[in-house]
């Protein structure tokens, strides 16, 4: 019934896109006078700006002025509960595309600004890119902009903190970047390389499993996927920000060593996203992060995120998205780094047969560091993606409720985007609990989790986090600390630490919730694949069905907590953070996969 329904709502409205210069044109009188669009009183919380560099004007800048869309409510209504039968890009462009006025308005800007002929329209027609010099772009948005650092990584990039539109634009526009953003970074926390023969002894419980160390086998049994099929259809996705890329004889080591040998499976593809547009690569290449002179190959993150993905999902294709994004400062390429954005816009713009039906994203930000218009737009198109049947699963954070619990001077535990975003699966972190007979897995004391200060509650979870927050009395010390309403997150969680990865030709290991997030996606796409073998759709946004059917496919984890604000909060020393309890909780979400289980819902779903 609501298919009918949905299918004549289309016909109705759908209607064809008007280019440059065919639609409504409107008389030089409109004013196009402008007014403050946005202003930051400083940086985000650990960037500063940095003096010592001065930025080339004369450097190219991408721009995308995104277009606000139309009944984005309605759209969120249907998609929340069209479990099972997937929509197309063309259905979704239907209900939500931009007016012919908003698109016109901007570009008649662009050409009293002298900058029309630099100026195109994305492949979507929901965002007018402008490619223009640095120069001309301050100029356009009555902006100076300035090189920011970020004191823990020195990853350094070219942004303003104040930037002006017309006036007339409001209702029209709802985001224009890069201006505010900043950037982000990968949810992991760090590496370091194992000692031959230091391992722990094998844990009884988990065959496999040697103290904290994590390795295939030991997540094979853990989650019992040992036995899954060998799945040779559906596809899997892996992205790939800041010019890290996997490194393939990396992979074939790695393979050599926790996964005997097996050769067949030991491939991947790559594609490189750029400024919208897709160019197929066997590796990506290899390239690094710049220090001074020096470029040093940075493998870590794409190897672990390749590397256990690969190893999960057996022979089922991977793809690994790398987006460009390093933004030069002194004049070099072209200024960007909203990765979001452009993995987004190309993946929105592929048919369906080419889309995964899994993807795991590793990176994140503080939510607070992510304006309010770009974290809108970028959640708006996780929830096109999701429509469209692809499982998008994040990392939750590393930094457990946060370092200071102060943000902006207030005191609050800091959240992470885009794993806030009520539209993707956000996956905490648990570690093995060593000399426990009871219990496989405990909370990672770095998860991140807790609750959004920008998206409200969601629908699915509702009940759920409703009955944590009336039961459980061990938040009830910090509860001044978070916002009760908003997204709740994590949904789930997966291991997190000890993680055994390839990076250079030598073993490390590797902790944080970039481990957990590409260890359920790969659960999920043997689930996607077992689903597509039998004839049905891939799961698509995961969940309503993950706080309803598929609750009793998890393990539910009810010891350890994670931490945050230096250990203890207030005058009474109350310990910052949240316990992991029966039921949901933001260390642990709903629990951890179990294969077997979920396998079994699935396939009667």
């Amino acid at each position: 019934m609501l298919l009918k329904f949905f299918l004549v709502f289309f016909v109705l409205t759908s209607t064809s896109f008007a280019l440059p210069g065919n639609g409504k044109h409107y008389s030089r009188d409109v004013s196009f006078k402008t007014s403050i669009r946005e202003k930051l009183a400083g940086p985000p919380t650990g960037w500063v700006q940095d003096p010592s560099v001065n930025v080339d004007k004369n450097s190219m800048m991408s721009l995308r002025i995104h277009l606000v869309h139309q009944d984005m409510d309605k759209f969120h209504e249907l998609a929340m509960n069209f479990y099972g039968s997937h929509l197309s890009q063309q259905v979704i462009d239907s209900m939500i595309a931009p007016k012919d006025e908003s698109r016109n308005l901007v570009l008649q800007w662009l050409n009293i600004e002298g900058l029309g002929n630099y100026s195109s329209l994305s492949a979507r027609a929901d965002s007018i890119i402008v490619k223009a010099s640095i120069s001309q772009i301050e100029k356009l948005l009555n902006t100076e902009y300035s090189s920011f650092v970020r004191t823990d990584s020195g990853q350094s990039v070219v942004r303003t903190l104040e930037y002006s539109l017309p006036s007339v634009l409001k209702g029209h526009v709802d985001m224009v970047q890069p201006t505010t953003f900043f950037g982000l970074r990968p949810q992991r926390s760090g590496a370091r390389i194992i000692k031959p023969n230091s391992f722990e002894t094998e844990n009884s419980n988990v065959a496999g499993c040697v103290g904290t160390t994590v390795t295939p086998e030991c997540l094979s049994n853990l989650y019992g996927f040992a036995t899954a099929k060998n799945y040779t259809n559906g596809l899997m996705g892996i992205a790939g920000f800041l010019e890290e890329y996997p490194s393939p004889s990396d992979l074939t080591k790695f393979m050599t060593t926790f996964m005997q040998g097996r050769m067949e499976h030991q491939t991947y593809s790559c594609i490189e996203l750029h400024n919208g547009t897709a160019a197929g690569n066997t590796t990506c290449g290899i390239s690094g992060v710049e220090t001074g002179s020096k470029i040093i190959p940075d493998y870590s993150e794409a190897n672990l995120d390749v590397q256990y993905t690969r190893a999960i999902t057996k022979a089922i294709p991977n793809i690994y998205y790398s987006t460009a994004g390093r933004p030069p400062i002194l004049g070099t390429g072209e200024n960007t780094n909203e990765p979001y954005l452009d993995f987004l816009d190309v993946l929105l713009n592929l048919p369906s047969a080419s889309l995964p039906n899994t993807i795991s994203i590793s990176y994140g930000d503080d939510e607070s560091t992510v304006p309010l218009d770009y974290a809108t737009t970028v959640c708006n198109l996780f929830a096109q993606l999701g429509a469209r049947g692809v499982s998008i699963l994040v990392a939750s954070g590393d930094s457990g409720v946060g370092g200071s619990c102060l943000v902006n001077g207030k005191a609050q535990f800091t959240t992470a985007f885009p794993a806030s975003c009520p539209w993707v699966t956000a996956v905490g972190g648990t570690t093995l609990a060593t000399g426990q007979t009871k219990y496989n897995e405990t909370a990672w004391d770095g998860s991140g989790g807790g609750f959004s200060e920008v998206f409200g509650r969601p629908s699915y979870q509702n009940a759920t986090v409703n009955k944590w927050l009336v039961s459980d009395k061990t938040h009830q010390a910090v509860n001044l600390y978070f916002n009760q309403s908003g997204r709740a997150y994590p949904d789930v969680s997966a291991q997190s630490y000890g993680f055994q990865v390839v990076i250079g030709g030598s073993t490390e290991t590797i902790y944080g919730t970039s481990c957990a997030s590409p260890t359920f996606a790969s659960i999920i796409q043997l689930l996607n694949s077992d689903r597509l073998a039998s004839g049905k759709t891939g799961l698509g946004f995961l969940n309503p069905w993950l706080y309803s059917n598929a609750t009793a496919g998890l393990t539910d984890i009810t010891n350890g907590a994670n931490s945050g604000c230096g250990g203890t909060i207030g005058s009474a020393g109350t310990t910052a953070g949240f316990q992991a309890v029966p039921g949901w909780d933001p260390a642990t979400g709903l629990g951890t996969p179990n294969f077997q289980s979920l396998l079994k819902i699935s396939s009667a779903t």
